[in-house]
């Protein structure tokens, strides 16, 4: 009866070794704050659209207030940011929640949530998904942030 107990550990061992890693992300400053607990539980499991194979998928992540989808990560979201002061960056307006573009290289594009507290980072890998795809899927969840302000 000793072979009942190894072959257990082998099938455990084989379904841990197909999962993804978490996701290593630097913690935001504000990451404990409440409103960010809110965005994170109600942040999509899936992020897609027709241009896609198939829907990314959601992955663990290391700190407070952090999501990812995609293997290896697509889209990356950090909560708790410093609120953007007024800018004159380019601001867009995906559902209820404005952005500003602040970092744009080859396919990563970088936007900030303005006019909500705390802010929200989401990092896009536009040569996986689009970024307004990106910013429609997790639109919901940030706009359960505090409304303190928006682009003119």
């Amino acid at each position: 009866m000793r072979i009942l107990p190894l072959v257990a550990s082998a099938v455990a061992l084989l379904a841990l070794t197909g999962c993804a890693r978490a996701v290593s992300l630097p913690v935001a400053d504000a990451a404990a704050d409440p409103g960010c607990a809110e965005v994170i539980v109600s942040l999509p499991e899936q992020i897609g659209d027709e241009s896609l194979a198939a829907p990314l998928e959601q992955r663990d992540t290391t700190s407070q207030g952090t999501s990812a989808w995609g293997d290896p990560s697509a889209i990356t979201l950090r909560c708790g940011m410093p609120e953007p002061a007024p800018s004159t960056q380019r601001c867009i307006s995906v559902g209820q929640v404005d952005w500003l573009e602040v970092a744009q290289e080859e396919n990563v594009w970088t936007f900030v949530s303005y006019g909500r507290s705390p802010a929200t980072e989401l990092v896009i890998d536009t040569g996986t998904v689009t970024a307004a795809t990106a910013l429609e899927a997790v639109g919901n969840a940030v706009s359960r942030t505090e409304l303190v302000g928006a682009c003119t």
